[in-house]
């Protein structure tokens, strides 16, 4: 669309709502947010008034009438995120709005009217949350009230056979829950590293197992008096094993009895991280209160006969206490499950209904947990994988709105729904899974007389099974095309032998509009080379993603099966390497139908990989029949780089793929091994490169509503987000994504309203940490991780020491903490906590400072580079403590030595404070440890560890990680000079870049809220043209590096004599040309 109109006057484009073309799921309880650009190559353009108008009519918004806000003429140089403020909007409705502005050339026209509709209040909700239950549904077994441990009790249950039988065997199996367990205390049992809590929940530590013909036990037989000697597990360097509880068997010969009793002696006890119990942390440190607590729980007590026969099966239980629900209770550990048993996995269900006038609109609010797709008359609706997006479902559930207009005609019709495992219906490492798949759906419909009517998911809907017999995160999809009913989601469909919907209890949280990108395809891949291997051709796509496959099949018999394997490298005799999957088996299998041509790709699992291996394909596989295809959060890419090293380069795509491959609705750690989790540490790393190479903030706003769930009430987060497990706090080292990810988001985009959202949180974050404080340090307990991956003054993995670098990372949230206050005109808070930062930095200053060397701490890169980039270190120790941090650099040979916390800072301190080549040295180091290195030894993104090339099946070994793709931010600041100070990029930024030796030219641009922000730099000799856009409505201070004393010329005008248009000052600032502009595009010549 142009952006002038047809008297040539300037009009706004890229009109966006929520950052957003036209966003269809607006949150109707807050006000939505406006924006517009202007696409003009006029100098200095810059707006300096708006009216903005909103109408229920595309008409009236086009003639500039607000039928419902028309907010005059504001003189305003705001055209970021411009705030609605007239009456209140209705929910489920679409509304249309325009906009004109002037600037120094006067109006323009109005913009062409976009839309926006808002969704459903929670109270506008209708029907009930329905799964499929078949059978006896979902089952975790019998367990007891909780106990305190200092009650020392004992727990027992008892079954009735009915009569006396003749025993073979008694058996106890172990329970793994498929829903949450809470204590009394409301806290969740979790799992751990160190432990997995759920599996073999309430198995008790000793136990008595007896048999007798009456029911009190007045002559019992002792079958078994057991103590454990504790759960199967094995921990290795921290990571737990994938060793499960054992069942316990008793032999009993000879036997007759009709009555069998366990008694727990020494109950099963669950132990808070936070407990003085626990030995994960310092009792000293200051955490949520929670206590420990006991019970007895069995998944099932089985009885064998002599036949093989399980007599327990439909017996009669009674018990000491016993928790009834509705996957708890008496029934539930004798109804033939051994194992606590999810009813279905990825079920169908459908309804008809029909509509008796022509429908003028229509529209679907879809709540899908785990994952969920819908359908209507046999037609899938919108391309969203994966979805909806993980959250604690506990607290917040997303949910979709689809316009299905179209899909609805009078008479029959019908819906239908495909759920998924996804999170929801899986546990993991720091994550316990909710219950079995459920969905609800509100289909409002209006009718073309004005009427309405309202449909929505209850007990009369139909279930089945569906074709995907299993389907997991971490493990991989089991596909049986032979079970596929065709056309199940129309209308008209014989579904007499489906089950009905079970009406099932909702996750627990609000029903919120998913505003996040949905996850899609982002990019596809042919094979680019074939290894041939007896197990099946393994296929290598040349990039290192996540995703999955698609694979057709040509004239396959019935019944053939394919397995799709998985992994991102290869062993040394050609197999595919999966150690370092760990638990994770990343396989696909299809069960072929028979048809001509099948075509198979999951849809609610995906796979970090670049290999795949093909076994069972049904005769002369074709590699032109696979297309992998990489699936994450669909966020556009806005920002470019590049320079005349094709080794950068090549970092550089690599930072981006790694960047793009850990984006599944949270910040991933990585996408292939039974992790993928959304780290902090590895998140704030990470974060700014990632806002400068994808428009992320709606990802970002998101993940930051997840800290909110996750939070304790004293203010701190787990390790983890999402995370159920909020009673020990994380290392303060990483959690700072509480506070640093909003002002991010802020500077990125202007986000004014994710820092007003979560200022009461980021205060409590902050509270805490300076609260826990000792004379202005933090101590060494609360320390996990140090500055992970380090190469000097470690402990295993751990850089040392943890309090120095925990005080510096409160400093760092609490000074940024201010400039929030700041911002939001909050001038009391931001006194309050600058003091504060000012003392944190001087008792820093005072503990850790070396006056006679000038070094922090032990003297690493990390102990000085962290301080120095935080902006700690004393104006009269900053040039020193600079200095001696470059020969430490220089005496190490130009590589790094730090780890997660420190390489960062490093290279970014380093070109601050004059030492320019020194960081490119490192960034650009060939050997090990360095970026270059990994892409010379074949990474196609970022590596988890500097020498992952050596630490293949090592169990702790990623070759697709977010934390070290922050060099790319490197290349846009240091390198491209694109400096994002304390305002928006919109509103001011400063262009300073390093014009190294080693490079002959660099680009780099942004495609920000305002337009595209672009630096580019060629070097010739002594000699370099620089040339800069600066975005419409914005500024600039571009600093000319040794150009104080050179000759500069603007569009070929010597600039001090004769400033040409834009250009607002020029001034000498030690060795640089300090020039400042507005809006526009601008060519410097510097000789």
């Amino acid at each position: 669309m142009s952006a002038f109109g047809q008297d040539g006057r300037c009009r706004p484009t890229e009109l966006r709502v929520e950052y957003e073309r036209s966003p269809a799921n607006l949150e109707p309880t807050r006000p939505p947010r406006f924006s517009w650009r202007v696409d003009t190559d006029r100098r200095g353009a810059r707006q300096t008034a708006y009216r903005l108008v909103v109408s229920r009519r595309r008409d009236a918004a086009a003639n500039g009438r607000g039928t419902l806000w028309d907010s005059g003429r504001i003189e305003s140089t705001a055209a970021t995120n411009v705030e609605y403020d007239g009456v209140e909007l209705n929910a489920d409705e679409t509304y249309y709005w325009s906009v004109t502005i002037w600037t120094d050339a006067g109006e323009s026209e109005w913009a062409e009217p976009s839309s926006f509709s808002t969704a459903l209040e929670p109270a506008d909700w209708r029907g009930e949350w329905i799964a499929h239950q078949p059978g006896d549904g979902d089952t975790n077994g019998w367990r007891s009230r909780w106990r305190r441990p200092d009650e020392n009790a004992e727990e027992w249950v008892q079954l009735d056979l009915g009569e006396v039988r003749t025993l073979s065997e008694i058996s106890l199996h172990p329970t793994d829950p498929i829903s949450v367990v809470r204590t009394p205390d409301d806290i969740p049992v979790t799992m751990a590293w160190e432990r997995r809590a759920l599996d073999g929940f309430g198995f008790p530590n000793a136990y008595r197992v007896e048999i007798a013909s009456d029911p009190e036990f007045e002559e019992a037989v002792t079958v078994a008096d057991t103590t454990l000697s504790g759960a199967d597990e094995t921990v290795t360097d921290s990571i737990y094993q994938d060793e499960t509880f054992s069942v316990q068997t008793h032999e009993c010969p000879d036997s007759s009895a009709r009555y069998i009793r366990v008694t727990a002696t020494e109950l099963h006890e669950i132990v808070p991280r936070n407990s003085p119990s626990s030995d994960e942390q310092d009792a000293d440190r200051k955490t949520v209160q929670t206590n420990s607590w006991q019970c007895f729980a069995l998944a099932a007590l089985t009885v064998t006969g002599t036949d093989g026969d399980d007599l327990a099966r439909g017996g009669t239980v009674t018990a000491s206490s016993s928790v009834e629900s509705d996957t708890w209770g008496r029934e539930q550990l004798v109804n033939g499950h051994t194992a606590s048993t999810m009813a279905s996995t990825a079920p169908l269900l459908r309804t008809e209904f029909e509509l008796e006038k022509p429908v003028r609109s229509a529209r679907a609010h879809v709540a899908a947990v785990g994952y969920g797709e819908l359908y209507v008359n046999g037609e899938r609706i919108g391309d969203r994988k994966l979805d909806p997006a993980w959250t604690d479902y506990e607290k917040r559930v997303l949910y979709t709105t689809d316009d299905v207009t179209d899909r609805l005609s009078e008479g029959e019709n019908a819906l239908g729904l495909w759920l998924g495992r996804g999170w929801f219906a899986k546990g993991g490492f720091h994550w316990v899974g909710d219950g079995s798949p459920r969905a609800r759906v509100t289909l409002a419909v209006e009718f073309e007389d004005g009427t309405t009517r309202t449909l929505a998911t209850n007990g009369n809907w139909r279930a089945t099974e569906s074709p995907l017999v299993e389907n997991d995160i971490y493990d991989g999809e089991h596909y049986d095309a032979r079970r596929e009913r065709d056309g199940w989601s129309a209308s008209g469909v014989d579904d007499s032998d489906w089950d009905g919907a079970t009406v099932v209890d909702a996750p627990g949280g609000t029903l919120r509009p998913e505003r996040i990108e949905p996850m899609g395809v982002v990019e596809t891949f042919d094979v680019e080379a074939v290894h041939e291997n007896p197990n099946g051709p393994i296929l290598d796509f040349g990039q290192n993603f996540a995703g999955w496959l698609e694979l057709e099949i040509e004239d396959p018999d019935r019944g053939d099966e394919i397995t799709l394997s998985h992994a991102e490298t290869l062993t040394d005799d050609g197999d595919l390497s999966t150690a370092d999957l760990r638990t994770a088996d990343a396989t696909d299998t299809y069960v072929t139908r028979g048809d001509d041509v099948e075509t198979y790709e999951p849809r609610f699992t995906y796979h970090g990989f670049r290999y795949a291996q093909i076994s069972g394909y049904p005769g002369e596989f074709d590699p032109e029949n696979v297309t992998a295809k990489a699936v994450t959060t669909a966020m556009d890419r806005r920002g470019e780089f590049a320079c005349s090293s094709e080794e950068l380069n090549r970092v550089q795509q690599n930072a981006v793929w790694g960047l793009r491959s850990n984006t599944h609705s949270v910040p991933e750690d990585c996408p292939q091994r039974d992790e993928r989790f959304g780290w902090t540490g590895d998140a704030h790393v990470s974060t700014r490169s990632l806002l400068f190479n994808f428009d992320a903030v709606r990802f970002e706003e998101k993940w930051t509503r997840d800290h909110d769930a996750a939070a304790s009430a004293m203010g701190y987060v787990p390790d983890v987000v999402p995370n159920k497990a909020f009673e020990a706090p994380a290392d303060p080292t990483w959690s700072i994504t509480r506070v640093m990810v909003p002002w991010y988001c802020y500077l990125h985009d202007g986000d004014e309203r994710v820092l007003e959202e979560h200022y009461g949180g980021m205060r409590d974050y902050v509270d805490y940490w300076t609260g826990v404080a000792e004379d202005g340090i933090v101590p060494d307990a609360y320390g996990k991780y140090g500055d992970w991956l380090a190469f000097e003054n470690t402990d295993g993995r751990h850089g040392l020491p943890y309090d120095l670098f925990n005080t510096a990372f409160v400093y760092r949230v609490t000074d940024t903490f201010a400039k929030i206050a700041s911002v939001l005109g909050n001038e009391a808070d931001a006194e309050t906590y600058r003091d504060r930062a000012d003392c944190i930095a001087a008792a820093f200053d005072r503990e850790f400072f070396d006056p006679e060397t000038g070094v922090y701490g032990p003297g690493t890169q990390s102990s000085s580079a962290v301080p120095l980039f935080f902006g700690m270190v004393p104006e009269e120790h900053i040039e020193r403590v600079a200095e001696n941090l470059a020969a430490k650099v220089r005496a190490d040979g130009g590589t790094l030595q730090s780890g997660f916390l420190g390489t960062r800072p490093l290279i970014h301190t380093l070109a601050e404070h004059g030492y320019d080549e020194l960081a490119y040295e490192v960034v650009s180091q060939p050997e090990q440890p360095g970026w270059v290195y990994m892409a010379r030894n074949g990474a196609t993104t970022m590596w988890e560890r500097w020498d992952s090339d050596e630490s293949v099946g090592s169990g702790m070994n990623s070759l697709n990680h977010s934390p070290f793709t922050h060099v790319s931010e490197f290349f846009y600041e240091v390198l491209a000079g694109v400096t994002l100070e304390d305002v928006p990029v919109t509103e001011h930024v400063t262009i300073a870049p390093s014009i190294v030796a080693d490079l002959e030219w660099v680009s780099g641009s942004i495609e920000t809220r305002a337009g595209e922000l672009a630096v580019e730099w060629e070097r010739d000799g002594d000699a370099y043209e620089l040339a800069v856009t600066v975005p419409w409505n914005g500024r600039a201070t571009i600093r000319l590096p040794e150009a104080a004393d050179a000759t500069v010329t603007e569009s070929n005008t010597v600039l001090v004599e004769d400033p040409t248009d834009g250009v607002r000052s020029v001034e000498n600032e030690d060795d640089d040309l300090v020039v400042e502009v507005g809006a526009g595009d601008y060519e410097f010549s510097v000789r």
